[in-house]
């Protein structure tokens, strides 16, 4: 497929990967539990994996970055991956936003490339990826924003209205730098209706942080969980990756939460073939071990 990543990218990622140290499933809003592995592939075939490989090769860069669907398909959800993953002093590419783009068909991050040393910067590949499916039901995207001061972490939702379910959710609007800006810590669902961000902010600089959620309308919960941890040592970067999704569910949004709030840049979010999702983060504030989550969300298409 034109624009997927190399095969010595792909080999990149799998090895960061053995880092992994949990893995849960869990219904999300009460859905039922896994019902085998059996329809796994024949839920794949529902859905389209559509990626485009960019470029960030400067200090500070910032990019807009989009990955549309193919003909008449609509975006579900996306993420990003960047090779090489982040050097040993935080140098790296790291999202602003993650959200659909549904009048566009498809999905939106803003990149920035990040460099402490300002030495040499290495350059980075950045694939983008979006799930497509046939034309779906209404989409509600409800959105809250909050302003993050410097040294401030602040936690925000977005609710679907009325009798809509979440079927995905994202952020947008963080703005750092090497030098100082807001930046998100945690996207992910906290129900079958909320979507939650949390952000913090460094430096001399704060911004502003949105939540997105994405619903339509449906009586019961949409989605299933399954999420992964792991540990990350100070100035360490760490991936996790989550189990794969249950019965003939797809993989259709990604999502991450850290602990302590504000130490933990959020470097990477991917669809893996086996409809599992993977996740990454450098410790750059940290003076103790960070624990990252990820979160796949798993919908019947």
């Amino acid at each position: 497929m034109a624009g997927t990543p190399t095969r010595s990218g792909l080999v990149a990622i799998a090895a960061v990967l053995t880092l992994i140290a949990t893995a849960v499933a869990l219904p999300l809003g009460g859905r039922d539990a896994a019902r085998g592995a059996g329809p796994r592939a024949q839920a794949a075939k529902s859905v389209t994996l559509k990626s485009k490989t960019f470029t960030l090769t400067r200090p500070d860069e910032k990019r807009r970055l989009v990955v549309r669907c193919p003909g008449r398909l609509v975006p579900l959800g996306g993420g990003m991956v960047s090779t090489p993953p982040p050097g040993p002093d935080g140098e790296g590419v790291y999202p602003h936003s993650s959200e659909r783009r549904g009048l566009q068909r498809g999905w939106h991050t803003t990149a920035v490339l990040i460099d402490p040393s300002r030495g040499s910067t290495t350059p980075r590949n950045v694939t983008m990826q979006v799930k497509c499916a046939r034309k779906q039901k209404h989409v509600t995207p409800p959105h809250t924003t909050v302003y993050v001061s410097p040294g401030q972490t602040k936690t925000i939702q977005a609710t679907c209205p009325g009798r809509r379910q979440l079927f995905g959710g994202g952020f947008q609007r963080t703005d750092f730098l090497t030098r100082g800006g807001d930046y998100a810590t945690e996207s992910r669902a906290i129900g079958s209706k909320t979507w939650q961000v949390t952000g913090s902010a460094f430096g001399e600089l704060g911004g502003e942080l949105t939540a997105i959620g994405y619903c339509r309308r449906s009586k019961k919960p949409l989605l299933t969980e399954v999420s992964a941890s792991t540990t990350i040592p100070p100035k360490g970067f760490a991936s996790a990756s989550t189990p794969s999704c249950p019965g003939n569910r797809n993989l259709v949004f990604g999502g991450f939460s850290s602990s302590p709030p504000g130490v933990v840049l959020i470097a990477d979010g991917m669809f893996n073939p086996d409809n599992s999702w993977s996740g990454s983060g450098f410790n750059y504030f940290g003076q103790s071990t960070a624990t990252l989550t990820v979160y796949g969300y798993c919908l019947k298409v």
